[in-house]
């Protein structure tokens, strides 16, 4: 079992073989709770994948198929 020290600025460091376990890397995000024993319980959030797209540009239109085509030849070609 691994101890965490709590800073002066309530911050925990999660040692490392707990974060390779964990598969946790820098900007992971954490859920937290307590349970009913007034255990701490951390679990690695879940990616949701419309996190994923959030900040992606609108798209003005949808290309045609065959536009898509003349611009795979042009790539091609050149």
């Amino acid at each position: 079992m691994d101890t965490l020290t709590v800073s002066s600025k309530g911050q925990i460091t999660v040692p490392k073989r707990l974060r390779e376990r964990l598969k946790l890397h820098p900007g992971a995000r954490v859920q937290a709770e307590v349970d009913a024993a007034g255990r701490l319980i951390l679990t690695p959030a879940l990616i949701d994948p419309a996190d994923l797209f959030a900040t992606r540009p609108e798209i003005g239109r949808a290309l045609t198929l065959d536009e898509i085509e003349e611009a795979i030849a042009d790539g091609a070609s050149e």
